[in-house]
C-alpha cells in the first residue's frame, strides 16, 4: 500500500467515525450538516484510497469518479455548516450550490465528460487529468470554500466567550483539512512537486474537531461522552487486570492456571473497581466541564429570553435549561408556593427523582429562607457560612447543596435548589453572585407570568358577570314554563277541574306536566354547566384532540345573549370533516370566547360575524372570526397584543383579553394574527396543527 492510499484510508475511516458519532448524538441541524460534511470527505478518502491501489487505468477512473462524488459536496457542505454557525441568511446561495453540486454529480455519473483519462506520476498512481467541466467545478469549489472561511474570519471577533474559542477550532481544523485535502489536486493540474500525500491533513482535521467537541462542547453532548468514556475505562480495566493475572500466574508457575488467575482478578477487582471508578468520573467531568462561564452573558441571555415570557411553564423551563447548559449541576429543581394550599410544590426538575416533595410553610427550610436574604448552602462559601443542621437535613431530600430564595416585595414566591457540580467544582462567591441575579429576575419572571395567569381569571370573571342579564332570561323561560305549567294545574285543582276526570287522565296530565317540567330542568342544567365548565379555571394544560365545531358551540352558548343575536347575524362556515386539532379545551374556549365578543362589541348596531375554518395544505387548521364592526386604527394595531392596551375606554375592558389570548395561542402551538380596516371590519386568523388522529 502506497501513502497516497494510505492517506485516503486515513481520511475516509476517520471522517466516517466522526459522522457516524455525529449522527447517534448530535440532534441539531448544524450537527445533520456536518454529518453530511463528514459523508462526503470519507467518500472522497475511500475513493483515494481505491486510487491509490489500482493497477489499472480503468480501476483508477473509477476511483476518481467515486472520489468525487463526496468531493463535489465538500465545499458546498462546508458552507452550509459555516452559514448555521454564523446564522447567516444564506438561503438562496445554499440552494443554489446544491443545484450546482447535483448537476457536476450528474455529469460525473452518467458521462465521461468531466472525469476521462488519466496520467501515471511518481511511478505508483494513475492521476486524474483536467478537462474544462473540471476547471469549472475547481473554481466553483474554491469559491465557496474561500467564501466559507471569509464568514469564519468575520464571524471570530464579533463571538466571545466558548462561541469563540469553538469558532478558533473550526478554522483551524477545516483549515488544516482543506490545506491537506486541496494538496491533492495540484497534480491534476500537472504541478508534480510534491507527492500528495495532504489526505492526512484531513485526519488531523477529524481529531482537531473531535477535541474541539470533548473540550469546547462543539456538539453540547459532554454527559453522554462522559459515560461512554467512563465505561470504556472500566472496561479496559477490568480486561488488562483479567489479562495481565493470566500471563503473570502462566509465567511464575509454568503453565496457565485458569482458576487461580481469575480468582486473583477478581479479587482485585473487589477492592479497587469503585476507586478507579470514582476516579474515572472524577477525571472526565473535570476534562468535559471545567469551562468558566461567563456571568454577564449568562445573565444577559436569561433577562433576554425569560424576562419578557409571560407563561409559567415557560419561564421555569428556560430557567432550568439554562442552569443545566453554564452550570452544570447532577440537580436543579424549581418549587412554586401555592397560595390556596400554602405549601411551596415542586413545579418542574432536571435530575431529581423524586417528584412528590412538598414544603410546608413551617419547614426549616422554608422558614430560613424567609428570614434571610441569604441562599442556604450545605458548606461555607467565601465567608458565608452554611445553613443549621436542621435546614441542611431537608437539603439532602433534594441533594441540594444550593437553595436560592424566590422573592418579591419581601414575600418569598418559590426557591431553586441546586446540586453539586458535575465538574466536582464547589460553588464560589463569584458563582453566588451572578446566581443571586438570576433569582432575583426569575422572581420578577415568575410574579409577573402569575399575575397575567390571574388577570385572565379575572378577565374571565369579568366576561361572565357581563352575561348574567342574558343568563338569567335564559334560564327565566324555562323556569316560567314550569311555574305556568304547575300553576295551571293548582288552580285547575282548587276549582274543581278534575274532579269529573278519570283517574287515568289526571295521570295522564301530571305526566306531561312532570315530562315538560323534566324537558326544561335538563335545559336549565345543560345552561348551568357550559357557564360553569366556561367559568372555572383550568388547573392544568391538558392537550387532547377537539373538534372545532363543537367548541364554537359552546362558545356560542355562552355567549348568546352578551350578543344580542337580534342585532348580530352570526354565520358559520366549518366544514363537518374538518380535522381536529390538539389543545386544551378550557383554553380554546378562552379563546373563541374573547375573539368572538371582542367582534360583537366592535359592532354598532346591526352587523354580522363570520365564523369559518378549512384545512390548509400546510398542515394546520385555520381559523377566522371575522366582524363589520368599526375596525382598527392603523396606528393602533401594532399596540392591540399589549397587556391593559384598549380602545373601549376604562369602563368596558381590561385590555387583557388580547394579551392572555395570544400568550394561550402560543401556549397551544399555534399562531394568531389579524387584519382590518376602519369602517369595514376586524379579522382575527388563528392557524393551530392539525392533532395526531388515533
Amino acid at each position: 500500500m502506497n501513502i497516497f492510499a494510505l492517506a485516503g484510508l486515513s481520511c475516509g475511516i476517520s471522517c466516517f467515525i466522526l459522522a457516524l458519532f455525529t449522527f447517534v448524538y448530535g440532534k441539531l441541524k448544524i450537527h445533520r450538516i456536518l454529518v453530511v460534511f463528514n459523508i462526503a470527505v470519507a467518500i472522497w478518502g475511500i475513493g483515494c484510497f481505491i486510487v491509490g491501489q489500482s493497477k489499472t487505468e480503468e480501476l483508477a477512473l473509477f476511483g476518481w469518479k467515486f472520489a468525487h462524488i463526496g468531493g463535489i459536496f465538500v465545499a458546498i457542505s462546508f458552507f452550509h455548516l459555516v452559514s448555521v454557525f454564523c446564522d447567516l441568511r444564506r438561503r438562496n446561495i445554499i440552494l443554489f450550490s446544491y443545484g450546482i453540486g447535483l448537476f457536476f454529480l450528474y455529469l460525473n455519473i452518467f458521462t465521461n465528460i468531466l472525469i476521462n483519462k488519466t496520467r501515471f506520476i511518481f511511478n505508483s498512481l494513475y492521476y486524474n487529468k483536467v478537462t474544462l467541466p473540471f476547471c469549472i467545478l475547481a473554481t466553483f469549489w474554491f469559491l465557496i470554500v474561500i467564501s466559507g472561511f471569509f464568514e469564519l474570519v468575520k464571524f471570530l471577533p464579533l463571538s466571545s466567550g466558548n462561541r469563540h474559542m469553538q469558532t478558533k477550532y473550526i478554522i483551524t481544523g477545516f483549515l488544516i483539512g482543506f490545506i491537506g485535502g486541496t494538496s491533492t489536486f495540484l497534480p491534476e493540474f500537472k504541478i508534480d512537486i510534491l507527492y500528495p500525500f495532504g489526505n492526512f491533513g484531513v485526519t488531523l482535521y477529524s481529531f482537531i474537531v473531535t477535541y474541539a467537541i470533548l473540550r469546547h462542547q462543539l456538539l453540547d453532548i459532554e454527559v453522554v461522552i462522559k459515560k461512554s468514556l467512563v465505561f470504556a475505562g472500566m472496561f479496559a480495566f477490568v480486561f488488562g487486570v483479567v489479562v495481565a493475572m493470566a500471563m503473570l500466574v502462566a509465567h511464575f508457575l509454568g503453565g496457565a492456571n485458569n482458576l487461580l488467575s481469575l480468582a486473583i482478578s477478581a479479587l482485585i477487582i473487589t477492592f479497587t473497581l469503585r476507586p478507579v471508578e470514582t476516579w474515572l468520573i472524577n477525571s472526565t467531568d473535570k476534562f468535559l466541564f471545567q469551562k468558566r462561564y461567563e456571568y454577564k452573558q449568562i445573565l444577559k441571555a436569561f433577562i433576554d429570553e425569560v424576562i419578557t415570557v409571560l407563561n409559567l411553564d415557560e419561564v421555569i423551563s428556560s430557567t432550568l435549561e439554562l442552569l443545566g447548559k453554564t452550570i452544570h449541576p447532577y440537580t436543579s429543581v424549581v418549587f412554586i408556593l401555592n397560595k390556596v394550599e400554602d405549601r411551596f410544590q415542586l413545579y418542574s426538575s432536571l435530575g431529581l427523582e423524586d417528584k412528590n416533595i412538598t414544603f410546608t410553610s413551617e419547614s426549616k427550610l422554608v422558614s430560613y429562607l424567609k428570614k434571610s436574604d441569604k441562599p442556604a448552602i450545605i458548606k461555607q462559601i467565601d465567608g458565608i457560612t452554611g445553613a443549621n443542621p436542621a435546614v441542611q437535613e431537608e437539603m439532602l431530600k433534594l441533594k441540594a447543596v444550593l437553595v436560592l430564595p424566590l422573592k418579591l416585595h419581601d414575600d418569598l414566591i418559590g426557591f431553586i435548589s441546586l446540586g453539586k457540580k458535575k465538574s466536582d467544582e464547589g460553588y464560589t462567591k463569584d458563582d453566588l453572585d451572578v446566581l443571586l441575579d438570576l433569582a432575583r429576575t426569575e422572581s420578577i419572571a415568575v410574579g409577573n407570568a402569575q399575575l397575567l395567569t390571574e388577570a385572565a381569571q379575572a378577565e374571565r370573571r369579568a366576561a361572565i358577570g357581563t352575561m348574567a342579564a342574558g343568563i338569567n332570561h335564559e334560564i327565566g323561560n324555562p323556569l316560567n314554563i314550569i311555574n305556568t305549567k304547575i300553576q295551571v294545574f293548582l288552580t285547575g285543582i282548587q276549582r274543581g277541574f278534575y274532579q269529573n276526570k278519570s283517574k287515568e287522565e289526571v295521570i295522564q296530565e301530571c305526566e306531561a306536566i312532570l315530562n315538560e317540567t323534566l324537558s326544561q330542568s335538563n335545559r336549565i342544567a345543560d345552561i348551568t354547566r357550559r357557564l360553569s365548565n366556561f367559568a372555572k379555571p383550568s388547573k392544568e394544560f391538558r392537550p387532547q384532540l377537539v373538534n372545532i365545531s363543537e367548541e364554537i358551540d359552546e362558545t356560542l352558548a355562552v355567549l348568546g345573549h352578551d350578543l344580542e343575536l337580534e342585532r348580530i347575524k352570526i354565520e358559520r362556515h366549518i366544514p363537518s370533516d374538518l380535522p381536529r386539532i390538539s389543545a386544551d379545551k378550557h383554553e380554546l374556549q378562552q379563546i373563541f370566547f374573547n375573539l368572538i365578543r371582542n367582534a360583537g362589541q366592535a359592532i354598532e348596531g346591526t352587523g354580522t360575524i363570520k365564523i369559518s375554518a378549512v384545512s390548509s395544505s400546510n398542515g394546520k387548521v385555520h381559523i377566522e372570526i371575522e366582524d363589520t364592526g368599526k375596525g382598527i386604527a392603523e396606528d393602533k394595531m401594532h399596540r392591540i397584543f399589549e397587556p391593559f392596551f384598549t380602545t373601549k375606554g376604562p369602563t368596558k375592558g381590561t385590555g387583557l383579553g388580547l394579551s392572555i389570548v395570544r400568550q394561550l395561542v402560543w401556549r397551544n402551538k399555534g399562531e394568531i394574527s389579524f387584519k382590518s380596516q376602519v369602517g369595514v371590519g376586524t379579522t382575527f386568523i388563528l392557524e393551530f396543527p392539525r392533532g395526531a388522529e388515533a
